[in-house]
């Protein structure tokens, strides 16, 4: 009895800080988002914990009893994605984007074949690379231009013309102010593309962003529901290629993923009415806001990054570049002071990236001069501390919820 109640002191004083610290955050992390009561009452929700191993053509039989009335929320799932994506087939059963993306690369990737990635130094995903190391996938980066912070097409289009072992683009960026023009890609009828949209679903949910899949016939999207989609963890699939479907509606389960966990996929469903009500106003937003703080942020001195065509930003994320050397003191400050961002020392971007989808959905449109204020005094005069709290308290007190339903109708019995 004792170690349990030491151990539930230790539980609920961990939460009881978390939330201070949430509560008072500056929220300018490009992988999180706020999730609304609506969305979060299908974790809490009777489906939690029910067992659904198939989807479409699944074998009945093998399934527990009481299944068929799973299948309807994950049904449900493809039928609202569908309509925001506009792909024949859908499927969330995946556990998280980096889950979807080993799946797609053990059905997708011939091991005879070789595919290009967006490289990690390019702003491409980190774990990308030693994922297709684990798995003996040959690999090679995808061309950039670092002065045009855009895909160098013209390489690109040269190694596809020239290399015929090439199967796969792997799009899979995790920084990206400007994202890739797939027209601009003279694709071979044999290769595909798969694109990760994990930091971009929202904008391209919500008409911000072209959608990758209308951009040719060879092409996956794949995707995790947590950052400019304000959902809870979970992974997305979407192609409107037979081949594909046929490679990885029975891969993903039951072959490789078993214990589909459908109160998460309950969840994305009511993300996704969110989504079908507020998503255009939403994504707008977010792109407004991105660049009206890098408008503030470069009116105050400090070097944001621009896209080619001279806007701060096409998605969520503002890159600041400061002097490598300032990098890691700089990051200390930020978190000490409860900043929430990242720090980045790649041929892309030495500095750091923020992410405003968060603060998007907080009405912050009339604290963003404040807001920059905030930053650059961390950056320049963090030994400020009174006037840096007090503007952040200030700050934190501003969020409010916006683009949310309230309507509360499910309950856990």
């Amino acid at each position: 009895m004792v170690k349990y109640i030491d151990y539930y002191k230790r539980l609920t004083t961990i939460y009881e800080e978390y939330k201070v610290f949430d509560r008072t955050k500056i929220p300018l992390c490009a992988a999180e988002n706020y999730t609304s009561p609506f969305v979060k009452q299908g974790l809490i929700s009777n489906y939690e914990g029910k067992y659904i191993s198939g989807y479409i053509d699944r074998d009945k039989e093998k399934d527990f009893i009481g299944s068929d009335y799973l299948e309807k929320i994950l049904l449900l799932s493809n039928d609202m994605a569908a309509e925001l994506f506009h792909a024949k087939y859908n499927d969330f059963r995946s556990l998280t984007g980096m889950n979807t993306v080993a799946l797609i690369l053990m059905t997708l990737i011939d091991k005879g074949t070789k595919i290009l990635i967006t490289d990690p130094q390019a702003g491409g995903h980190g774990s990308l690379p030693k994922l297709c190391d684990n798995l003996g996938i040959q690999y090679a980066p995808i061309p950039y231009d670092y002065m045009r912070m855009q895909i160098d097409y013209d390489g690109l289009n040269q190694i596809l013309e020239q290399d015929s072992r090439v199967s796969f683009l792997f799009f899979c960026q995790s920084d990206i102010i400007q994202p890739p023009e797939l027209q601009k890609i003279n694709l071979p009828p044999k290769v595909g593309i798969i694109y990760d949209a994990t930091q971009t679903l929202g904008l391209i949910a919500g008409g911000a962003l072209p959608n990758p899949l209308e951009a040719c016939q060879n092409i996956i999207m794949i995707g995790g529901t947590h950052k400019t989609f304000p959902s809870v963890t979970c992974g997305y699939v979407a192609t409107n290629n037979d081949n594909y479907i046929n490679r990885v509606k029975q891969n993903i389960s039951p072959n490789f993923l078993r214990n589909v966990q459908v109160n998460n996929i309950t969840s994305v469903c009511l993300s996704m009415l969110e989504m079908l009500k507020f998503g255009e106003a939403y994504a707008q937003k977010i792109i407004w806001t991105a660049n009206a703080l890098g408008d503030a942020l470069s009116g105050d001195g400090l070097r944001v990054k621009c896209t080619e065509d001279g806007a701060f930003s096409h998605t969520h994320q503002l890159f600041i570049e400061v002097p490598k050397e300032q990098v890691d003191i700089s990051y200390t400050h930020f978190r000490n002071y409860g900043i929430t961002l990242n720090k980045r020392k790649t041929a892309y971007l030495t500095g750091f990236r923020l992410g405003v989808q968060e603060i998007a959905r907080y009405h912050f449109d009339e604290h963003i001069a404040n807001l920059a204020h905030l930053l650059c005094l961390v950056l320049n005069s963090p030994e400020k501390y009174h006037e840096i709290m007090n503007l952040k308290a200030t700050l934190a007190l501003c969020k409010s919820d916006q683009y949310v339903i309230d309507d509360l109708f499910m309950e856990l019995e």
